[in-house]
């Protein structure tokens, strides 16, 4: 099991993207924090950029289907995404996660 993070410029493609993913049933839930603040060098200066992060819990195995949904679906806006393992996990929510999720 993973954290999928995906991290989008725009928030009302975090919202389609979120929405997309559980409807498919490539991912539980999804949780967005809003306005979260980048910071990266751009031109030899600091800058800050507000962005949007959705977080869901899903199966490792889905994690490239995921990937290339996302690719053919925003070719030109595509999100930075990566995920996490999920190590502990209460063994109800992960039952959970494996029975709602797509078979990958």
């Amino acid at each position: 099991m993973i954290l999928l993070h995906i991290i989008s410029d725009d928030e009302e493609q975090a919202i389609e993207i979120a929405n997309f993913l559980i409807e498919k049933d490539l991912i539980l839930d999804a949780t967005l924090l809003e306005k979260v603040s980048l910071r990266k060098k751009i031109n030899n200066k600091i800058e800050s950029l507000n962005k949007t992060l959705i977080m869901g819990k899903t199966k490792a195995l889905l994690f490239d289907a995921i990937n290339e949904l996302l690719k053919e679906k925003y070719k030109e806006n595509m999100p930075v995404m990566y995920s996490l393992p999920i190590i502990f996990m209460d063994w109800e929510q992960s039952k959970e996660l494996a029975n709602e999720m797509a078979k990958a």
